[in-house]
């Protein structure tokens, strides 16, 4: 079953949410052939009342100890019988792991002990530090461990704001993914959970909400924070607030035809209409799937990296658009990382001719 588990969940894009969002997002997961990570608490009660009701796609939990004002260090270890219990249940077991700061190796061989010790597979969560992509050596490090314990990861990174914001972090995950011996999952993610499928992940996770979205640091006040209502834009490749978007969309006439949404919740109104934070989720959920589903009818991957390039630049280039009308606009840093830190490995199309640049004759001089 473990094995099934982890073929059912190749290539694709999953939703990841709260118990309480689970019914509705399985609803999505049906119709876009996706599947679900339940985070949290109650997760085995969830799990039933979802297979009661007639859900057959990929389910995995994640037991989420690593973040929040109570998380736990790798260290403290795993519990074996949590493993157990997913099993019970026909799921593909994920460790229930605690934090890994920067260098904490004693944490980082802990977690993937435990998921090495199974005879059938478990996959071992790395709730990771960000830093543990700013220097090569940090990642070297990483990826070896990975490879020495030979267990499928999945990976979520700890950052005060996107992690995928970040030049350095994508440019080394994008390397853990070439160097890394067996499969790995992200989680806990936004758009860059389909840049890192592109790019060969075995699977990736998009939040729900803002907190399911990334890993924040642990504070001693105020906990992670709360950005309000947001909604995914698919020309501009990112959540804003709905506020944000209604200002965005009436200040920019001349991009109207851009804006309306033909997912089932908008139904050809722009996302700024949308009532509620479940309707934002629900069509961000939509939309981040429609693009995924996009992006996989290339052939290749060669084709899909280029694919994901073209719409990055594309979304630059609308935020750029944007920015010439509404002051203050700025793409947001996660677009502008992808489009800097990746090449199209397809410059060239097939089927559009290569257009030579236009040269312009030099203006004659006046005749005396």
């Amino acid at each position: 079953m473990a094995n099934a588990g982890l073929d059912e969940i190749a290539g694709r894009l999953l939703i990841q949410c709260r118990p309480r969002q689970a019914l509705l997002a399985a609803e999505i997961a049906r119709t876009r052939d996706a599947g679900l990570v339940l985070t949290g608490g109650g997760l085995e009660a969830t799990v039933r009342t979802l297979r009661e009701s007639g859900f057959t796609g990929p389910l995995l939990c994640d037991a989420d100890r690593y973040s929040g004002s109570k998380r736990v260090a790798a260290a403290r270890g795993t519990h074996p019988a949590w493993l157990v219990r997913q099993a019970d249940l026909g799921l593909l077991p994920l460790t229930d792991s605690g934090y890994v700061a920067l260098y904490d190796i004693r944490g980082l061989r802990t977690i993937l002990r435990t998921a090495a010790r199974r005879r059938s597979p478990v996959v071992a969560v790395l709730p990771l530090a960000a830093r543990w992509f700013a220097t090569t050596s940090a990642c070297e490090a990483l990826v070896r461990e990975i490879n020495a314990h030979g267990v499928p990861v999945a990976i979520a990174v700890e950052h005060r704001d996107d992690p995928f914001g970040v030049q350095y972090l994508i440019r080394r995950f994008l390397r853990l993914l070439a160097a890394a011996e067996v499969p790995v999952i992200l989680l806990r993610s936004d758009i860059a959970a389909i840049g890192v499928l592109c790019h060969g992940a075995h699977a990736a996770a998009a939040g729900t909400i803002s907190a399911l979205r990334h890993t924040y640091p642990q504070v001693r006040r105020g906990g992670a924070p709360r950005p309000g209502v947001s909604a995914f834009v698919t020309p501009l490749l990112a959540y804003h607030r709905l506020e944000t978007l209604e200002r965005v969309f009436d200040g920019t006439p001349d991009l109207a035809q851009l804006w309306p949404c033909e997912c089932p919740v908008c139904d050809t109104r722009t996302p700024a209409r949308l009532g509620s934070a479940g309707e934002a989720a629900r069509h961000s959920v939509h939309a981040l799937l429609a693009l995924h589903a996009d992006l996989r009818r290339a052939r290749t991957r060669a084709a899909m990296i280029s694919s994901w390039h073209e719409h990055c630049s594309h979304a630059l280039g609308v935020h750029e658009q944007v920015a010439e009308e509404v002051r203050g606009w700025r793409a947001p840093s996660g677009v502008r990382g992808w489009v800097k830190v990746i090449d199209d490995p397809v410059p060239v199309r097939a089927g559009i001719p290569v257009q030579e640049p236009r040269v312009t004759a030099p203006a004659r001089a006046p005749s005396r």
